[in-house]
């Protein structure tokens, strides 16, 4: 039944400047859908108003299917890159003091993962299940591989550390690279 798959609700920034310009990572969450592994919510986000809107549509309760929150933005350390200005994790977190509870929240963004305080305090006041992301800045097509490989792994069945422990260790050498990264940390090395 269609409705009892998982979810991810994609927030994505502009990319680049030109309107004209289609880098996006929705072919990777069609991918995802029709291979049958979760179900997709996906808005484009030009100004801090629509992310804080829709931010709040995820955390309620007819979203409540949609576990992972994934930010496809530009990134800096500790924030995304939205319109001309920059959002922080303590912004993001101020907007859903708790409303994360039980859910997961990914970073595929640029370096936001940087700031392990920021990301601790984001943990915290968000009562998210995990956060993960980039501590780097990332290449566009080994991202994108590892967005489709991480999404269908977090939307799967299991427990949160099983899941991003699975990811660690069969693609090692691509979340090295990328500086992938989650709190609380599963890493058991």
């Amino acid at each position: 039944m269609a409705s009892a798959r998982k979810g991810v609700f994609c927030l994505e920034g502009a990319w680049e400047r030109r309107l004209d310009d289609r880098m996006s990572v929705l072919p990777t969450l069609e991918m995802i859908e029709r291979l049958r592994l979760a179900r997709y919510v996906h808005r484009d986000v030009g100004t801090e108003e629509e992310l804080y809107h829709y931010v709040s549509k995820w955390a309620q309760r007819g979203y409540g299917a949609y576990e992972v929150l994934y930010f496809a933005f530009h990134g800096v350390r500790g924030g995304i890159k939205v319109g001309r200005g920059t959002v922080t994790l303590a912004d993001l977190a101020g907007k859903l003091q708790g409303k994360a509870a039980g859910r997961l929240v990914y970073f595929g963004s640029c370096s936001v993962m940087d700031d392990r305080k920021a990301v601790e305090a984001f943990y915290k006041e968000t009562r998210a299940k995990a956060i993960c992301g980039y501590t780097k800045e990332v290449d566009w097509v080994e991202s994108a591989a590892f967005d489709l490989l991480l999404l269908s792994t977090l939307v799967d069945k299991g427990r949160i550390d099983s899941r991003i422990n699975f990811i660690r260790s069969r693609y090692s050498d691509l979340t090295k690279a990328l500086g992938f990264v989650s709190y609380p940390s599963y890493d058991r090395s």
